[in-house]
């Protein structure tokens, strides 16, 4: 009985030990960027890398931001200030801190660089560990630290801003047969969320709305052809007039913006009747063919917003699991409108961002044409 007595006390006396001793593991599992003091630390190699809510960071730059004495000798990396030591061997996901004790430390190698606990690391070091930013960003302060919380997110939101950019996807939103009387409407939508798409215009269509032509042009959208007339007979006549009709709503759009556009996209989509002498031709003349990978239907379902905004979110994560860029088929009408801002908030949430096609792009088109 006594012995049992001593062996529960052991144990009560070496858990409260630890829990004095040792900082813990943290949850950080929204966390995505990371302060020390006043200063974000950033890393141009390895990125940070969140595992049942712990997140790890390389341990370089973290040292550096924590001015750490850094060491390395034989798989072991050591980490001083004064008189406070840690030593990490992440082969056996073990540390030795103070007066040698050795403590269990999940680690990991990422690209030839130790990855360790954000949490740990700082706590063990005396730093105090807040979340800010609805969890996204975690600070560790000290004495030092001369920002309160608060102005530091509003140091760094720029810069934080940029990076959530820059983390998403592209994702490429076309609209075809503009400009129509709807196009004044699209442009508000995307202006409003941000967002960058190409339109490819018919050249007869362009003298009836200069405005929103100059206006899509200004606000950064990529400005495509998509012929004059939108008549199959006519534009497939010849090879040669596939070329008129794209060089006329090319010098169409140069005539009322002072734009040139290499981008065009043939009516009803290059196939069956862009052939190889008609893809010849335009590609001479320096022109850049784009068809899409995502058909939103909306010609369809002009009754049915709901129909196009299921299909596009359906064939966007299909592509998404491939890996492929989606290029969205949408048209300059009333229906694509009335679903637009559902459609770009969805694609947002899905980690997207909405960027303008350029000439500089190597085509998405049914040929596999990369001219």
């Amino acid at each position: 009985m006594m012995r049992k007595g001593i062996m529960v006390s052991f144990i009560l006396l070496l858990i409260s030990t630890i829990l004095i001793s040792h900082p813990s593991h943290a949850s950080l599992g929204n966390a995505r960027y990371f302060g020390v003091n006043d200063e974000r630390l950033t890393f141009p190699d390895t990125a940070p890398e969140t595992h049942s809510g712990i997140a790890f960071v390389p341990v370089r730059p973290l040292a550096q931001a924590m001015n750490l004495t850094l060491g390395a000798n034989d798989g072991q990396v050591t980490l001083s200030k004064g008189t406070t030591v840690i030593k990490l061997n992440a082969s056996d996901n073990k540390a030795i801190v103070d007066q040698g004790k050795e403590v269990k430390l999940w680690m990991f190698t990422r690209d030839g660089r130790l990855m360790v606990p954000f949490a740990y690391i700082t706590q063990y070091f005396g730093y105090k560990l807040t979340t800010l930013a609805d969890g996204t960003l975690a600070r560790a302060t000290n004495s030092e630290a001369k920002l309160s919380n608060d102005k530091f997110v509003e140091k760094h939101k720029a810069l934080v801003k940029k990076e959530e950019s820059e983390r998403k996807l592209p994702i490429y939103i076309t609209f075809d047969d503009g400009p129509t009387a709807h196009t004044k409407e699209l442009l508000d939508i995307l202006k409003k969320y941000n967002a960058k798409a190409t339109f490819f215009m018919l050249g007869n269509n362009m003298g009836k709305h200069p405005d929103e032509l100059k206006r899509l042009v200004a606000e950064g959208h990529s400005a495509g052809l998509h012929g004059m007339t939108h008549v199959k007979e006519k534009f497939y006549k010849s090879p040669d007039s596939a070329l008129k009709e794209m060089n006329d709503a090319r010098d169409k759009l140069n005539k009322l913006t002072g734009v040139e556009t290499s981008l065009i996209r043939s009516p009803y989509g290059s196939k069956p009747y862009l052939t190889q002498s008609y893809r010849d031709k335009l590609a001479k003349e320096g022109y850049h063919l784009w068809d899409w990978n995502v058909d939103s239907l909306d010609w369809k379902h002009p009754r049915n917003p709901q129909a196009i905004y299921d299909g596009v979110v359906s064939a966007v994560n299909k592509l998404k699991k491939q890996g492929t860029t989606p290029v969205i088929l949408m048209h300059d009408q009333a229906t694509t409108v009335s679903i637009l801002p559902k459609l770009l908030e969805r694609l947002e949430a899905e980690g997207y961002r909405f960027e303008a096609l350029t000439k500089d792009m190597e085509p998405l088109n049914f040929w596999k044409d990369k001219r």
